[in-house]
């Protein structure tokens, strides 16, 4: 047992102080920088390190240590909390075979896991045939329901925290789209707050990923789709992380075929509530990827999307906004909830190729 496993082993997940929160508040720690990632590469594995590259960019808190035989991932998370709670999830999930990067040891500092690829998801969805994508997308939601019934197995719903689960956070979720509506200056959506608090605000029973973008994921030698950073799970209803994939700027499957893979995969006798779940809940989650690239829009304008997606960054692009408003009025269709968001996407598609038709003539 290593110094980082003696630690866990004395301040178990399921303590209350993690649960309560508290880990999650402790003072941000300093990245090392990379020679001292090496260092202390070379003393755990006892190899030379040959280099050290940042896939996702220098500012994140993941990089890639190539040994001669090997390479590793090396992650080193700001909040300790965090740290701790994303290490023991991974051993969870792996044993349990759940497709995730395998626990490989640590320090206080940070953890190493094994290195699942560095084929995007995001960027094999891209490059792919229609055929293809509709392949690689059945991939991806296969391998989170595997995760699902891993976490159940593994009992994380008992000792990971509750994500947006009160009252307030469902209203301020939903009421994004009057934030939004503010920026392009048209009239906000009549919605029934109080409805939609009714129907999203259900038990936190499940085990989720919640950060489940395309960026997050990789495939792997066999095909095999396989997630990573897990510093923000949680529970909840357990729907949500098709939202955040599906509901993505960089995903490129319409949401009729993604109701047709989902249809196809989720349990037949829940797939009916499940699938009207998520039909409210990515709406809104939708909303919540356009105020992003709305606010980073007015920090630095539109960014190239092929580099924006190979760093995982925002896709600031007008095409990529437009599409998620092509797909957010299909799934604003399937409930009288929602419905009012229907025209609202539609005004918002024509505010985004407006305002880039107006920056590209002046």
């Amino acid at each position: 047992m290593n110094i980082w496993d003696s630690i866990l082993a004395s301040s178990p997940l399921g303590s209350a102080k993690i649960q309560s929160g508290e880990s999650m508040a402790e003072k941000k720690k300093k990245k090392l920088d990379a020679k001292s990632v090496a260092r202390l590469c070379e003393k755990v594995f006892a190899m030379p390190v040959q280099k050290i590259t940042a896939p996702g960019g220098k500012s994140r808190e993941s990089l890639r240590v190539h040994f001669a035989v090997k390479t590793i991932v090396a992650t080193q998370r700001s909040r300790p909390g965090r740290m701790r709670m994303e290490v023991e999830v991974l051993k969870r999930l792996t044993q349990q075979g759940a497709p995730v990067p395998a626990y490989l040891g640590g320090s206080p500092d940070m953890f190493f896991q094994e290195d699942v690829g560095s084929r995007r998801l995001s960027g094999e969805l891209a490059n792919s045939n229609e055929a293809g994508r509709l392949d690689v997308a059945a991939r991806a939601t296969e391998s989170l329901l595997m995760i699902r019934e891993a976490g159940k197995k593994a009992k994380l719903a008992e000792v990971v925290p509750e994500l947006g689960a009160t009252s307030g956070w469902i209203a301020g979720f939903a009421g994004t789209a009057a934030q939004v509506s503010e920026k392009f200056d048209f009239p906000p959506p009549e919605l029934d707050i109080q409805g939609l608090v009714d129907r999203l605000l259900l038990p936190a029973d499940t085990f989720i990923k919640w950060d489940a973008r395309p960026g997050n994921a990789s495939i792997g030698p066999k095909g095999q789709v396989y997630w990573f950073d897990w510093e923000h799970c949680g529970k909840r209803q357990g729907m949500e992380d098709f939202a955040w994939l599906a509901g993505d700027e960089f995903w490129p499957v319409g949401a009729a075929d993604m109701l047709t893979i989902l249809q196809d995969q989720l349990p037949k006798e829940q797939a009916g509530d499940d699938i009207d779940y998520l039909g409210h809940y990515i709406t809104f989650h939708i909303v919540q990827r356009l105020k992003l690239i709305l606010n980073r829009h007015k920090k630095a304008g539109w960014v190239n999307p092929e580099t924006a997606m190979k760093y995982d960054k925002i896709g600031v692009d007008p095409a990529l906004g437009v599409r998620l408003c092509e797909n957010g009025a299909i799934w604003a269709d399937r409930a009288a909830l929602t419905r009012p968001m229907m025209a609202w996407f539609k005004n918002c598609n024509a505010a985004l190729n407006m305002r880039a038709a107006e920056e590209k003539s002046a």
